[in-house]
């Protein structure tokens, strides 16, 4: 099974960046992201977050996320390679 293909697959790195399918898209491009691929099919919205990314990034996040329509965002840790 392909997250990719089943969820709408978000990173937050510790460095603050949020990236979808290998490209920075920014806090202002999950929205529309989220709203656009919720169109085709209704998937869940998977955060994969790491460890030392800000949190109340992580909340704005989750928060633009369900503005574009999100039902269903789970969150998945990494720890930073030190």
């Amino acid at each position: 099974v392909r997250l990719e293909k089943t969820s709408i697959l978000i990173a937050l790195t510790a460095k603050g960046e949020i990236v979808y399918g290998g490209r920075e898209i920014g806090l202002s491009g999950v929205q529309p992201l989220v709203k656009r691929m919720l169109q085709k099919e209704d998937v869940p919205v998977i955060i994969q977050a790491d460890a030392a990314a800000p949190a109340g990034l992580l909340v704005r996040v989750i928060d633009e996320a369900k503005l574009g329509g999100a039902q269903k965002v789970s969150i998945a840790s990494k720890n930073s390679k030190v």
